[in-house]
């Protein structure tokens, strides 16, 4: 008998879809700001996955981590708070099954441009599409 094809979807996709809709004093994106020709404005938010694991043909678990740079110390860290709150209390949808916590907000200082910047790690659980 052969296995099913399966498939997920694409976490950081999904999560900034997830955050766009829900989230409108931020713009989110999947570079550092200095990687754009122009750098976005503060408050900007970028997604990158850590790392994933699949359990066959059930879920895929992907670590994301958020970076989120701020207009200020205080005001960055409170959005990467509020933008884990967000993620955590997701009802579920066709893409993502629900969001767990792993790792901070951890406030530091962006050693690129020395802006202020605070991260935090999620667990996405994806949900699978079978062909």
């Amino acid at each position: 008998m052969a296995r099913p094809i399966v498939d997920f979807p694409d976490a950081i996709l999904a999560t900034l879809g997830v955050l766009r809709a829900r989230v409108a004093s931020a713009t989110f994106g999947t570079k550092a700001p200095e990687e754009y020709p122009t750098a976005p404005a503060a408050p900007y938010v970028a997604v990158a996955v850590d790392s994933s694991t699949v359990r066959y043909p059930v879920t895929e678990t992907v670590s994301l981590r958020l970076a989120v740079w701020g207009v200020d110390d205080a005001s960055g860290y409170a959005l990467a708070r509020h933008l884990r709150a967000v993620l955590l209390a997701y009802e579920g949808g066709p893409e993502v099954r629900s969001y767990g916590p792993l790792t901070g907000p951890i406030p530091t200082t962006d050693p690129a441009t020395g802006s202020p910047l605070s991260t935090f790690t999620v667990a996405a659980r994806l949900r699978p599409t079978i062909y």
